[in-house]
């Protein structure tokens, strides 16, 4: 791998890591997004010069969270990943429904808890307005922005 292509997938690292997920899955999740073609679990291990077991824990994972998939070459053993076609949308929905949840518990702390004082209860007011007001305001914008993508650009996000 050349060395931008390295410090490409080295800043995706530490992005994953930051969000609480392994390093090496942001490595693969960069890598795969460079290419247009699904990888090997062998490919990956060798270009990110790591184990084959810790490319397929992470691969799978991944998978797991629908920003890859796997799939099969007719004729080979071999499991093979590559990005799904709608990453971003996944992405987001994933989000927006981490961030729908977060707010119903909010909310439901706020009507059934035995708050200690205003100030709480203003306070656990104003995080559920603002995570519903944002849920509501970011799938607004997502919808728009697919209803005004070319045809074929929403899926794959190359326009092919």
């Amino acid at each position: 791998m050349d060395s931008k292509t390295s410090q490409f997938t080295d800043r995706l690292a530490l992005l994953f890591e930051n969000d609480g997920l392994p390093p090496i899955a942001g490595r693969i999740f960069g890598l795969l997004l460079l290419n247009e073609d699904a990888l090997s679990l062998d490919q990956l291990a060798e270009d990110l010069g790591v184990s084959k077991a810790s490319v397929s824990t992470n691969a799978r994972l991944l998978a797991q969270l629908g920003v890859v998939e796997q799939v099969r070459r007719s004729g080979s053993r071999r499991d093979y990943y590559r990005m799904a076609p709608d990453v971003f949308e996944r992405s987001m929905a994933q989000r927006l429904a981490r961030w729908q949840r977060f707010t119903e518990v909010i909310g439901e702390g706020r009507r059934t808890l035995p708050l200690a004082s205003a100030e709480v209860r203003e306070r656990l007011e104003r995080y559920e307005s603002a995570f519903s007001y944002m849920v509501d305001a970011i799938g607004r914008a997502l919808a728009q922005w697919h209803g005004a993508l070319p045809h074929g650009l929403a899926r794959t996000g190359s326009g092919r």
